[in-house]
């Protein structure tokens, strides 16, 4: 959703500044609407439309996902996800991804193993990180064999039962 929490404000101008080495990159904004909507607008005016497409709805999100080079989510802060279902999503789909920790990330995400980290509000270092998986196949490549490792290992039926016993025996 565009909302201002979810840091989509970072993104763009990123993104925008990505063209200048991948003048062919494409942005894609899923579920966009909401109350940021606006905002999101403008600075999206600093963008060819030709370099963006945004999506108000997609029911087969699994397919969409298989699209991407790179995927980014980068809420503002530590507390504002609730759980985080996308980056879970993410990682299964095997998409090299940037994060800002929040909800379940701070549980699942690993920098540098499963995804790069970057720190809250911070344009640069979302660019920086994408420049870096964009460049680097074989990071690209372990963070994608890693995130769909980890979420196969994390959310197996088994390890859950585990987990659980583990909580019932404290």
């Amino acid at each position: 959703r565009q909302v201002h929490w979810k840091g989509i404000q970072f993104i763009i101008p990123a993104f925008e500044q990505l063209l200048q080495q991948y003048p062919n990159a494409k942005l894609v904004l899923t579920n966009a609407n909401g109350d940021f909507k606006t905002d999101i607008q403008a600075l999206l005016k600093n963008i060819p439309t030709k370099n963006y497409i945004e999506i108000e709805f997609e029911e087969n999100v699994t397919s969409l996902f298989h699209l991407f080079d790179v995927y980014v989510h980068t809420p503002i802060n530590a507390e504002v996800e609730a759980f985080g279902q996308t980056y879970i999503e993410a990682l299964a789909s095997g998409i090299p991804s940037v994060f800002t920790l929040s909800g379940i990330a701070h549980e699942l995400i690993e920098n540098e193993k499963n995804a790069l980290v970057v720190d809250y509000q911070n344009s640069v270092a979302i660019l920086e990180a994408i420049k870096r998986i964009l460049g680097d196949k074989n990071l690209a490549n372990t963070l994608k064999m890693n995130g769909i490792a980890n979420v196969q290992h994390s959310f197996h039926l088994q390890t859950y039962i585990q987990k659980l016993e583990k909580l019932y025996t404290l």
